[in-house]
């Protein structure tokens, strides 16, 4: 039902003359994330109705959680049409990302595509502000902890130590000047810069993945953009980051320093 509303509010503006300013795709990697996503989904889908300027997708891609995440899902594509569902082996959350965009661009044809977690430690109310940057010009939206107005507040210090550390490696190994937050998870991206990109040929895997995103958008002159969010503690679920991720992250920054792009 709530579906048929948005499909309305888009029919109207039509009927009128306005066609949608475009379309855009949530991709949510997930694994064992059962016990979010069906409420991420209808918290997206009320959030969608605001947004009758845009053609909304989400794109699941869950890497085989042993929980029912995919069952879950598949639930909701029995009555909403734009929710969808990728599955494939667990390879992490960068390979997991490429799956995802791969898809988007082929089948759902997106003018830009957002990178979010599913565990609502981002905020979906802040969708709509990305995409009013997307009708600014802007190509390369981040949701940034780092800038006034962004927070963590229920970090704990350890932990708030750890992102301060990455942001500053990443900076200085990897040579990406200007922005705050670079290790943030939510974004929106242009598609076609995606598309361009050959994403299937990134080696980066895991977290160090959002690391080779911004680089490559940095020296691709890209309209990059921070704004500010709140980024919450997981409320259900456990947290997906280990010590693996934390080695290939500071070995990509060293080598992302000396990379070329075409």
């Amino acid at each position: 039902m709530e579906h048929q509303v948005k499909k309305t509010a888009v029919a109207e503006r039509l009927l009128n003359g306005a066609p949608p300013r475009g379309r855009a795709v949530i991709v949510l990697p997930t694994y064992n994330e059962q016990e979010n996503i069906g409420k991420l989904i209808e918290t997206l889908e009320k959030i969608f109705q605001k947004l009758p300027d845009w053609h909304m997708h989400i794109l699941v891609v869950d890497d085989q959680s042993p929980d029912g995440t995919a069952k879950t899902v598949r639930e909701f594509q029995k009555h909403l049409p734009n929710v969808h569902l990728l599955e494939g082996k667990k390879k992490g959350l960068g390979e997991a990302y490429k799956r995802g965009f791969i898809y988007a661009i082929k089948n759902l044809r997106p003018d830009y595509i957002f990178q979010m977690d599913a565990d609502f430690q981002h905020d979906p109310s802040d969708i709509p502000h990305f995409l009013k940057a997307t009708e600014k010009g802007y190509e390369f939206i981040i949701g940034s902890r780092y800038i006034p107005g962004g927070d963590c507040p229920n970090w704990e210090f350890k932990r708030k130590l750890y992102s301060w550390l990455a942001n500053v490696g990443a900076r200085l190994l990897a040579g990406i000047k200007g922005i705050n937050d670079c290790t943030s998870g939510y974004r929106c991206i242009k598609a076609d810069f995606l598309k361009n990109l050959h994403i299937e040929q990134l080696k980066s895997n895991g977290y160090a993945f959002q690391l080779t995103l911004l680089h490559a958008a940095t020296k691709k002159k890209l309209r990059i953009l921070e704004i500010p969010i709140l980024f919450h503690s997981r409320k259900k679920g456990i947290s997906k980051l280990g010590n693996k991720d934390i080695t290939e992250f500071i070995f990509n920054a060293v080598t992302l320093r000396f990379r070329r792009y075409r």
